[in-house]
């Protein structure tokens, strides 16, 4: 059976939710864990914790407990939508794998804050017109992006979809204390070029400055799990 083209059939269909970077998602596998039961957070209970997790040297100061294990894979499916097309602005201490699985063409828009340097890359199925398969993202690189609603034409093979469906696996395993929002002083302060700021602006989280001011990353992403309102309301803004 072929995806079906709304994105309403599709959250039923795959059991989504809205992710806090905007459309939807559900983990679909975590090394050792149950996928979804630690609300995006590192599994420490497995069965074989020498196998299924990994030490991520480097980020003792990421959690409060100092732990450095991270589960050693985790993979989830990721679906913006129509009426949530962004990815809002942020970086991720694990390298992230893009894969583009059905729907509408996703471009991403990722920054080296070190080096300067901006790539666009459009995931999709159109090889000719420069699509990848896949997109690879370096753990500490900045990422956002756009669905691609305009590029799509009366020819397109994916002008009828309401959504894009990614499957995205990071390594070590995601874990939100690793998560960090690009708030809009951390952005000017490291970009000087004007125009690559005004480009990034349009992807800042509204809340990123309380969030990140107040280190409330985790628990905002833990109300996307267990507030069941605000989950229906952005379910239906969303789709």
């Amino acid at each position: 059976m072929p995806l079906p083209p709304k994105i309403k059939d599709l959250i039923s269909a795959l059991d989504l939710i809205p992710h806090p970077e905007g459309g939807f998602f559900t983990e679909t596998y975590r090394s050792g864990s149950e996928p979804m039961s630690t609300m995006g957070q590192t599994g420490f209970d497995c069965e074989h914790p020498d196998m299924n997790l990994v030490v991520a040297n480097g980020r003792r100061n990421n959690r409060p407990d100092g732990d450095e294990r991270r589960n050693a894979l985790t993979s989830i499916y990721w679906v913006p939508t129509i009426k949530s097309p962004k990815l809002l602005l942020a970086y991720n201490c694990s390298d992230h794998v893009h894969y583009y699985q059905g729907g509408r063409p996703f471009q991403y828009s990722i920054y080296d804050p070190e080096s300067g340097q901006l790539s666009k890359i459009t995931l999709g199925p159109e090889l000719h017109k420069g699509h990848k398969p896949q997109v690879a993202v370096r753990g500490g690189l900045w990422k956002c992006g756009m669905m691609q609603v305009k590029e799509c034409n009366e020819t397109s093979l994916d002008e009828e979809y309401e959504y894009s469906l990614i499957g995205e696996a990071v390594a070590p395993g995601f874990d939100f204390h690793d998560f960090t929002w690009v708030t809009e002083d951390l952005l000017r302060q490291t970009c000087k070029d004007n125009r690559l700021v005004n480009f990034f602006l349009p992807y800042i989280h509204d809340r990123s400055f309380e969030i990140q001011k107040h280190n409330k990353t985790v628990d905002d992403a833990i109300g996307y799990y267990e507030d069941e309102e605000a989950k229906k309301q952005r379910i239906k803004d969303r789709s």
